[in-house]
């Protein structure tokens, strides 16, 4: 299984290196973040996806799975976003105990190229999936969901989140 790292180590602070898809490590870091999401998975029963500096790995590389099947997002970039934005508690990856209150647009289109170079342009994309690519792409510029914290009592562990859902449900829009 590949080290995710943990918060508070400074590679997940550096900005990542758009990659090219000729380097010979760009096979080996696809894989490497293909592996390590479905090994977190089916070891926390949770995660769609992972960005490249979570394993320490210096490219602009985001692998995702939301249920069909794996994907590769390479060099992704925001293109546009919505003006509406909602919270919601967001969990990491690099700190599953945590979860903190974040605010997001409440859509955003990206482009991004795939494994072989071609171009993907995917347009107003749902509340849900528009969420998970801003926590993403956020870790490709060295940000963290504990640096969005939005308001007080905006961080809070998994453990009194689950001992209290519908208390914490009232402190988000979702």
């Amino acid at each position: 299984m590949s080290a995710i790292l943990r918060l508070g180590d400074p590679r997940l602070r550096a900005i990542a290196r758009p990659v090219d898809l000729a380097a010979p490590e760009f096979p080996e870091a696809v894989a490497r973040l293909h592996r390590a999401l479905a090994d977190f998975r089916a070891e926390h029963g949770f995660g769609r996806a992972i960005a490249a500096p979570q394993l320490g790995i210096d490219l602009r590389l985001v692998a995702m799975n939301l249920g069909d099947g794996p994907r590769t997002l390479v060099n992704p970039e925001i293109v546009r976003h919505s003006d509406e934005t909602f919270t919601l508690w967001d969990d990491c990856m690099c700190f599953p105990e945590l979860l903190v209150r974040v605010r997001r647009w409440t859509s955003i289109s990206i482009k991004s190229l795939d494994e072989e170079g071609r171009l993907h342009l995917r347009e107003r994309l749902p509340r849900n999936e528009s969420e998970l690519l801003q926590h993403e792409l956020d870790h490709l510029d060295g940000v963290l969901a504990v640096d969005r914290a939005d308001g007080p009592d905006a961080i809070v562990t998994r453990v009194d989140h689950d001992r209290e859902p519908g208390r914490y449900a009232t402190m988000v829009d979702r």
